[in-house]
This record gives C-alpha cells, structure tokens and sequence, in this order.
C-alpha cells in the first residue's frame, strides 16, 4: 500500500506536541466533530473551561486530497521541513467552517487582523483525528525539568510568568520579585515565536538569563522557553496560558493588570473580567496591578499606591521603547538596566562594532594593556557617563 503524508509546519508539530505531553489537560487528544462542536458552543471540556475545539485541519491541495480519501483505520506521516516527524492513525475526518474556527481563536474574522490573515493562510477545509505519536522532544525535557526543579527544592508552592522580554524592563523585575516573595519556586516561561521578531528570541532569552543569574536566587528560579504557537496568538490567550502553567506544575500564574486576555466588562453585579468566567482551572491568578516610575517618588511605584497624578509618572510602555532601540539608541536606566540595554543593542547592530572599538578607544579611561572589546563594553561605558552627575 502507498503511504500517505500529510504536510505540517513546526508550528503545528509544536502544538500538537504540547497536547500530546498533556499540557492542555483535560484536552489530550484531538477532538473528533461531535466534541469540536459542542466545545465552540459551550466552551467548556469535562466540565472545565477550554475556549475553542482542538482539530488539526492542515492547508494545501495534497493535504486535502490526502484527508478526504483517508479510511478510519489508515495510517497518515507526518511531514515536516522535508523529513518524517510522526504519524496518525486515522479515526475520523471532517469538515470545518474556516470563518467560524478563526473566530474562536481570535474573536474576529477581519482579515486586517495579523494573526487572522495567517491563520487562515495555514488553515484547511478538512480536520482529522485520531492516536498520533510525532518526534518533538523539547516540551518532554522541559516537563522534566520542571519537576526535577520542584523535587529538588522541595516547593510546595510554584508561581509562574509568561513574558515575551519584548524588551525586558525594570517593571518585570519589580513583578518578578513580588512574585517570588510568595512562592518557593518560580518558573519564567519565555514565548519563543514562530514569526520573525525585532528582536530575536535568542537575545531575548540572555537578557532572562542574565537578570536571573546576576539578581535573583538562582536556586529558586527556573527559566524555561514556552511554544508560541498561533493558538495563543487571540483573546483566549490568558485562558491558554494558564491552562498549560497548571499543566507544567504552577499553582499561581501572574499577569500584569494590562494583559491584553484580561479584559474588562460589566454585568449585573458590576465589574468583571474574564477571570471571572473561568471555572475548573485550579490555579490562582495573581492580577498585578500597573508599575510606573514617578518623579516624585523618585522610583519604581505602583499606581494604585503612588499618592501622585499622572502627570508625575512615566510609563513602561514596550512598543515606544522597542521604537527608541530601532533609532539605535539606549534607553534610559530607569526603564531597564544598562547591561540588558547593550546586550540588545549589540545584537541588533552589530555592524557598528569597528566604530565603536575606535570611539571607545578614544574616549574610554584605559589601562595600557590591549583589552578585548565588546561593543556591549561600549554601550555599559557610555549610559555610565549619561548617570554621572558632577556635571549635571
């Protein structure tokens, strides 16, 4: 008999992976029509909130001609990136409404929306189901880690963050601290993109690595990258994440009081958010309030204790400091730690270097002896002369 393949993407392994390893438990498996419906309807699962149904529909022609001549029984390979990476016994093939399920992920169909307008791209007409092994060992060995971390400490209780350090400021140390003060071991889950980034995940993920090891106590800290997949890219987004934090071990998630999944509406008892909708997780949600810098204060404050106006504080908004490291400048210290700051620098221009050996050269205090350069010497070198004060 002739095998058949069906051609998947790593994005799709990855999630597919994560529920293989029971990351979004109760969900273990992919859902056959019957339980996909009644899940978009209710979003409930063995009675636990899931926000949409979990098929694999994959796009393309040979994929389609593939699903819609697959008999219950058959085996199907999985392809990805031009190599065998697992397989699926077929139990049942169906339909979808591309529209609908779009919808349920993103809450939208607008196809202006960035993750709709791939989604859709990647998304069939045809969803299977049915027992799949596939070979994508990272989420195994992070699993591992986690409990030979829990086992090691002894923690009896374990909190958890998801951040993409998109850049990584002051005001995520201030959360991660706190955090930290109400738990015995704490998990820093680094979303690690299937898009391309500004900044790369690889930097992203020394700059964690470089607070932890130098401000925190190691011991108790355990950074740990996390799949990014589409289906994390809508409003269910909070749901998801505190699904799988439960799933990796955490008893507490936390999230800062601007995520975006947080959400805020009115019903007849008053004020609610989508925490409030939720049942069956049994995982505490720790909902931090907003951290500004106030100039009256002098630091780091939150803005539901600091006695000051707005107009005294500055605000950590990500995307206006993201747009201060493209003009290839630093950022001021009291947004983020001069050593983080010339470790993205560094990486994002990393033609300037002849440059800057040349200027640090000619203007830095020097010992006499030929010392190896670093353009993040540089960066550190100059943000040391931006706070001196004498001079001010």
């Amino acid at each position: 008999m002739k095998e058949k393949y069906l051609y998947i993407d790593k994005e799709a392994i990855a999630t597919l992976a994560m529920l293989k390893e029971g990351l979004f438990a109760p969900v273990v498996a992919l859902m056959d029509e019957k339980t996909s419906r009644e899940v978009d309807q209710t979003k409930v699962y063995q009675g636990k909130s899931f926000p949409f149904s979990f098929v694999l529909a994959p796009s393309g022609k040979r994929n389609e001609e593939i699903l819609k001549s697959a008999k219950k029984g058959e085996t199907i390979k999985f392809v990805c990136d031009g190599g065998v990476v697992g397989e699926i016994v077929v139990d049942e093939i169906f339909k979808i409404c591309k529209d609908q399920r779009i919808k349920n992920i993103y809450g939208t169909s607008n196809p202006e929306h960035l993750g709709v307008k791939d989604t859709y791209k990647r998304l069939g007409n045809y969803a299977i189901c049915g027992d799949f092994n596939l070979k994508f060992p990272d989420i195994k060995e992070h699993k591992a880690q986690i409990q030979e971390a829990i086992e090691k400490t002894g923690a009896k209780k374990v909190s958890c963050m998801m951040l993409s350090g998109k850049p990584f400021h002051r005001v995520h140390e201030r959360i991660i601290r706190s955090g930290l003060v109400k738990c015995d071991l704490m998990v820093l889950f680094i979303l690690k993109p299937y898009t391309d980034d500004f900044i790369s995940f690889e930097t992203r993920y020394k700059t964690l690595e470089y607070f932890i090891e130098h401000y925190l106590p190691k011991s108790r800290v355990l950074l740990i990258p996390l799949e990014n997949t589409y289906i994390f890219g809508g409003f269910n987004e909070m749901l998801l994440n505190a699904i799988v934090a439960k799933n990796y071990g955490a008893d507490r998630i936390i999230i800062g009081q601007n995520h975006a999944g947080l959400g805020a509406f009115y019903d007849k008892d008053g004020l609610s958010s989508i925490i409030d909708t939720l049942s069956g997780l049994n995982i505490d949600i720790d909902v931090m309030s907003e951290f500004v810098y106030c100039n009256e204060c002098k630091t780091l404050v939150s803005t539901s204790s600091c006695p000051h106006g707005s107009h005294h504080h500055i605000k950590y908004h990500s995307p206006s400091i993201l747009e201060i490291f493209e003009l290839g400048m630093l950022p001021p210290a009291i947004f983020m730690r001069k050593e983080i700051s010339s470790m993205i620098l560094s990486s994002l221009f990393p033609e300037r270097a002849p440059k800057l050996k040349k200027i640090h050269q000619n203007l830095s205090p020097s010992s006499g002896l030929l010392d190896d350069f670093e353009t993040t010497n540089f960066y550190v070198s100059l943000m040391k002369l931006h706070q001196t004060t004498s001079l001010n």
